[in-house]
């Protein structure tokens, strides 16, 4: 025996009205995806900024403190002489190089916009000859990815 009309109807009805119940669903599903998405880009890019900021008070207490003490003002002299390196502008100098691989490591994994000024920066450095004893005395024991940095930095200068 044939289904009445009816049937067939309410069966079509059911059909169609549970395919656009599921396509709602789905598009709150990925209007809510895409919500959260957003939230964690926000999220992210407060955090970066958070970074950058404290980095940022990092470096310059760091330069701060080695502007204003008078045992180190012969490390940013371009007469001063190599053979008469203290131990306080060696110390200072590694400090000051470790502190330079570390933003390199930071800047290369997060914010590669920021390799060229950094290069710079360390060239800028490196151009004092107390600097520049120091990183050829040391630089055999450091990562061989940063020396490689290091060198480019040396060898662009000019052009920066």
């Amino acid at each position: 025996m044939a289904d009445p009309l009816w049937f067939s109807v309410v069966q079509t009805a059911g059909i169609v009205g549970g395919l656009v119940f599921y396509g709602i669903t789905c598009q709150q599903q990925a209007g809510a995806q895409r919500e959260q998405a957003d939230a964690q880009r926000q999220q992210a890019r407060a955090q970066e900024t958070q970074n950058l900021i404290a980095f940022s008070e990092r470096h310059r207490a760091f330069w701060r403190e080695a502007y204003r003490n008078p045992e180190l003002q012969r490390v940013f002299s371009v007469t001063a002489r190599a053979e008469s390196l203290s131990t306080i502008e060696e110390e200072f100098i590694n400090e000051a190089l470790v502190f330079y691989e570390v933003s390199w490591r930071i800047v290369k994994n997060s914010y590669q916009e920021y390799l060229k000024p950094l290069a710079k920066d360390l060239a800028r450095f490196l151009s004092f000859p107390l600097a520049l004893a120091t990183w050829n005395k040391t630089r055999e024991v450091r990562d061989e990815q940063f020396a490689e940095f290091v060198r480019g930095a040396i060898e662009h200068s000019e052009r920066f």
